[in-house]
Order: structure tokens, then sequence, then C-alpha cells
């Protein structure tokens, strides 16, 4: 009786080494996105991202989604410096999220991988502060982030805008940025 019960014992310690799994992709898609997310909503800077701005994003984009936004962060500062009296930003409003104020929170609404890719639903809520009448504007929405693996690593490539008629941008991130480039260099 004293056998059955090691060999269980040990077989109950070998089965919980065994099935502790590594981290899966769906889980590690998530870091990325929240840890995008929080470096975002930390500066909440609005329009397109300075250089200095673009270098704390870095770790959570892809290649192509960091040039582009590296381009059109370019494409800013020469049309600003062209300018011969102030100008609007190219990009008012938060680039990164469907609401034009941007987000005060997020949180994640899972995840489906192909290869590598993924698409992940992103819960966003916008709490404003109250007016003077006792009322606060209180937005909630979902966008899509699309994400790829590059050198074994999830990278944001690209944000499809879903708010629910509420942005002010194209449909996909990667389409703004471009046409910023593109109209203005």
């Amino acid at each position: 009786m004293k056998i059955f019960t090691r060999i269980a014992a040990l077989f109950t310690v070998a089965c919980a080494t065994a099935c502790g799994e590594p981290p899966d992709d769906t889980h590690l898609q998530e870091q990325v996105i929240s840890g995008f997310y929080q470096q975002h909503l930390k500066s909440h800077a609005p329009g397109i991202p300075n250089a200095d701005e673009l270098k704390l994003l870095q770790p959570f984009l892809s290649q192509a989604l960091f040039a582009l936004l590296s381009q059109a962060s370019e494409t800013e500062v020469k049309y600003h410096a062209a300018a011969e009296e102030p100008v609007p930003p190219l990009v008012d409003g938060d680039l990164f999220t469907s609401l034009f104020e941007g987000a005060t929170s997020f949180k994640m609404d899972g995840c489906e991988s192909e290869d590598n890719r993924a698409s992940c639903q992103v819960k966003f809520r916008h709490t404003g502060s109250s007016d003077s009448k006792g009322g606060g504007s209180d937005e909630s929405w979902k966008d899509k982030l699309l994400l790829v693996k590059e050198n074994n690593q999830w990278r944001i490539d690209d944000i499809e805008f879903l708010g629910s008629g509420q942005s002010s941008q194209r449909e996909y991130l990667t389409d703004t940025l471009g046409s910023i480039v593109q109209d203005y260099n």
C-alpha cells in the first residue's frame, strides 16, 4: 500500500510539473496590447506621437507600423516647419482609439490567432469629468487590434476602428497614417 501511495504522489508531482504550461499566445498577445495602452494612457498625447513618444511605444509595435508612425511623425514636423502661420495638427484627437477624446480605461475581450497573425478585441471606456449640471460623458466601444509575430514576439501591426461611428479616422490606423504620409509629402 505504501508503494501505491508513493507512486501516486510521484505521479501527482510529475503531472503538476509537466502540466505547467508556458504562457500561451493569447496571454502574450494580451500582454503586448496591455503594455501599449498602459503607456499610451499614461501620456495620453493626442495626434501623431513625436519621436520621444514613439520610442516608448516601439517595443509593442511591428516594424512596419513603427516605420509608418515614424514617417507620419516626420511628416508632421515638416508640415509645421513649412507653415508660415500656426496650423492645426495633421491628426486631431486620439490616434489609437475610435473616440476623439481617447479612452480612460480598457479591458481585453479575447484574441483569435492563425499562424503568425492574431486579432484581439479591446473594450474601451471614456469617462469624462462631470459638468456643472452634474452629468459627465460616459462612452464605451470596442476596437480590434491586429497583431503579427516578429522574431517570436507578438507586436501590434494595425488597429481597426470599430467604435460605432465614433471614429474621426479611417477604418484602419495604417490607412490614416498612409494618407498623411502620401498627402503631405
